[in-house]
């Protein structure tokens, strides 16, 4: 259980690491599956990495996708470049990764975490703003068939 005390300190970490981008080492947990949570996702969480700015729980996919659960102390919503940051860090730096805004419908939305979904090796997105991602991209004829 977390007192006040420790919850200053973690939030004082927290901004002070990410204003001067030192966030220092990642420390893993790693869990048997389902022992990180009772129901849902949470369950199938493998192992948490935490530093003195971001905690990232992982989560494996069995399509090879990975899904990166990640939160601050302060509940502060990370900028792009911490996301971009952490995705490299945690050795997903050859991939790519999304944010997802479901349908309504299927919006699970129960703690202030901000989640990418890191795709397999050499997956494509066929869209994008650098110009290798044209090259990418399915032709209109292709599109069509």
């Amino acid at each position: 259980m977390t007192n006040r005390a420790q919850m200053r300190r973690a939030k004082h970490l927290e901004r002070s690491a990410r204003k001067t981008g030192k966030w220092g080492k990642w420390e893993y947990t790693h869990f048997s599956t389902g022992t990180a949570g009772k129901a849902g996702w949470v369950r199938e969480i493998v192992s948490a990495a935490r530093n003195d700015a971001y905690v990232v729980l992982l989560r494996p996919l069995k399509s090879g996708v990975h899904h990166l659960a990640i939160r601050t102390a302060s509940n502060a919503e990370p900028p792009w470049r911490d996301l971009q940051r952490i995705k490299d860090e945690l050795g997903y730096k050859g991939r790519f990764a999304f944010q997802v805004c479901p349908p309504h419908e299927r919006i699970i939305d129960q703690a202030d975490m901000y989640h990418l979904w890191v795709m397999p090796e050499g997956y494509e997105p066929g869209f994008g703003l650098h110009p290798l991602d044209e090259a990418t991209a399915p032709r209109e004829s292709e599109a069509a068939s």
